[in-house]
């Protein structure tokens, strides 16, 4: 049917490179960090994160840690995480000149979760209320006691209208496929009706700071 033609055609054109395994690109953070640079081109990013705060908003100390953690679990030898750490701070200067938006929402577990030292969370908390303020970002939290019409365990990014990124266990599933992308945002718009913005957003992270100080 003509309707599933767009769909088709981006099946075809993913078959190759929609499933990737983390253990064919963990021998390097940087090449890791690079995967996705041709999608920050897009003019939205849309985040949706169950267990960490995603990149545009993480601190060196946090970026650091999430790629150490990763290199144990998957026993992996790269030992470029400086350099990637960089690499991954200087995706902001895509968000820093005010053409694109981007999007955020998190569950509340995330600013609780003990996946780090203190201090690290804590500098990652504080300098939550630091970068939800900027202007074409958007950061939504889902209180652990929300009436939510959806929920998740998975990780996923949007960006634009024509691709979603989403993060496993063992590898990095990438989306093209017209019908799959607006399931997606579909689920986006709901996770982001059962959020909180603003002030209550900032309440919810001076609690966590506070339950660790």
């Amino acid at each position: 049917m003509p309707e599933e033609i767009p769909n088709l055609i981006a099946a075809s054109r993913n078959a190759e490179s929609a499933y990737l395994e983390w253990r064919r690109v963990s021998r390097s953070q940087r090449h890791m960090q690079d995967l996705a640079l041709k999608l920050f081109s897009e003019p939205q990013y849309r985040f949706y994160s169950s267990n960490l705060v995603p990149w545009p908003l993480q601190v060196p100390a946090y970026m650091r840690a999430i790629m150490l953690r990763f290199n144990d679990f998957h026993q992996s030898t790269a030992n470029d995480v400086e350099e990637a750490v960089k690499v991954r701070l200087a995706r902001r200067r895509f968000l820093k000149d005010g053409s694109r938006s981007c999007a955020l929402i998190i569950e509340e577990s995330v600013l609780r979760n003990r996946l780090f030292d203190d201090d690290t969370t804590l500098d990652q908390l504080r300098y939550l209320l630091v970068g939800m303020r900027q202007p074409n970002v958007s950061l939504g939290i889902i209180p652990s006691t929300a009436r939510r019409m959806q929920k998740l365990t998975e990780t996923f990014h949007i960006y634009g209208e024509k691709t979603v990124s989403i993060e496993l266990t063992s590898a990095m599933i990438t989306i093209t496929r017209p019908w799959e992308i607006d399931l997606y945002v579909r689920c986006f718009n709901r996770l982001a009706g059962s959020a909180v913005y603003g002030a209550a957003a900032e309440d919810i992270i001076k609690a966590a700071i506070e339950a660790l100080e």
